[in-house]
Formats: C-alpha cells, sequence, structure tokens
C-alpha cells in the first residue's frame, strides 16, 4: 500500500525529481508507521528512484542527461528484441486491447487524472512486448521503465503540444501492430523515444550537475 502510494506521487509530480520525502508525512497519511514507508522507500532506492543520504532522509533521484539517455537506450534494446520475438502473436484482440488503453489514457489525460493515465500507457505499450512470451525480458523492461516513470509527467501529460504529438505516435505504433510489421513497430517506437528524450533531456542536469533549461 505504502509502495503504491509513493509510486503515485512519483509519477503525478507530487514527487517530483529532487524533492525530499517526507517520511512521517507519508506515514500519516497511509496510516501507518515510519518502519513499512522506509521499507518501501528502501525497495524504491534498489530500483534507482530514490537515493538516501545519511542523516538527511530520501530524496527522489535526479538522473543526468547522460544517465537518462543510457537508460533509454538499454530499453529500447529490449523492447526491440521483444517486438521482434512477438510480432506475429499479435491478435486482432491484442490490438483492441492496446486501442482501449489509448482511450483510457487520452480520457484520464482529460480529466487530469495522471496516475491512470500513466497506468493506461505502460499498459498499451507492454501489449506486443508481452506478445514475446518472455516472461523474464517483459520483467526487465518493466523494471527499466520503473527507473523513469517519474519522468514521463514532464513530457507526455504536461504540455498539450506534446501531448498531441504523443498521441499521434501511439495510433500509428498501433497500426503497425495490427499489421504485425516488427521493423515498422522498433521505428515508430524509436522516434517515440527520441520525441521523449528530446523533450525530457533539457530539464535534466548534465554531468557537472547543471540544467540545460537554466544553467544552474
Amino acid at each position: 500500500m505504502v509502495l503504491h502510494y509513493l509510486r503515485k506521487l512519483l509519477v503525478t509530480g507530487d514527487l517530483p525529481p529532487g524533492a525530499k520525502i517526507p517520511v512521517d508525512a507519508v506515514a500519516q497519511a497511509c496510516g501507518v508507521s515510519p518502519v513499512p514507508v522506509r521499507e518501501a522507500l528502501r525497495q524504491l532506492q534498489n530500483e534507482g528512484i530514490v537515493v538516501n543520504e545519511p542523516r538527511r532522509g530520501y530524496w527522489v533521484a535526479r538522473h543526468s542527461r547522460s544517465e537518462f539517455n543510457e537508460l533509454q537506450h538499454i530499453t529500447l534494446l529490449l523492447e526491440r528484441e521483444a517486438i521482434h520475438l512477438g510480432a506475429d502473436n499479435i491478435t486482432a484482440a491484442d490490438v483492441e486491447r492496446m486501442d482501449a488503453y489509448r482511450v483510457e489514457m487520452e480520457e484520464a489525460l482529460a480529466s487530469g487524472d495522471l496516475w491512470t493515465a500513466n497506468v493506461a500507457h505502460r499498459e498499451m505499450h507492454f501489449v506486443p512486448y508481452r506478445a514475446s512470451g518472455r516472461k523474464r525480458l517483459v520483467r526487465e523492461i518493466e523494471r527499466l521503465w520503473e527507473h523513469t516513470d517519474h519522468y514521463r509527467v514532464l513530457y507526455l501529460y504536461k504540455d498539450p503540444h506534446v501531448q498531441k504529438v504523443a498521441l499521434a505516435q501511439h495510433l500509428g505504433l498501433i497500426d503497425a501492430c495490427r499489421a504485425q510489421d516488427p521493423d515498422e513497430m522498433v521505428n515508430l517506437l524509436s522516434e517515440h523515444r527520441e520525441f521523449a528524450a528530446a523533450t525530457i533531456t533539457p530539464g535534466l542536469l548534465d554531468d557537472d550537475g547543471v540544467s540545460a533549461q537554466d544553467g544552474s
């Protein structure tokens, strides 16, 4: 329960990158002692989402541009493999499910429900990955997504123009899945990730701790 609560705060931007995580406030909100909160935070720390500074507490990790781009690159490599393994297994029902998630995501965005939008977005993307039948591969992709989930609010959920472009890319990806065309699926996914990275990385820190947006 506590882990789910923290993930919602991260994804919706209530705990943005670089924010200190108030253990006592989280415990009070969840109706628990600080002990399970710290246990949940340790799990997030193991996932690379949270950092613990001795005597200062827990903070939301801030990836540098090089770290973020490396995570994107590794994730795309595994996604490409899953797509090529599963493209022939994608059914009409799978495509319908992807489109249903797309609609759910758009409706959630329109109502400001960022958590539901994030869940629907992930489920839509993972339909072709799960078609591969490689559970370990899919779990590894899920783990990598969790490293950057709290950055998605910066690119997909805030700017209306970015939303419009990203949602149009989703339609193309669904069409490629309908055609069971792995090469087109990979090309569209690459474009989608490049678009996301181009939108997110200017706000990240470089390796010297400087943001390109504000020079500080």
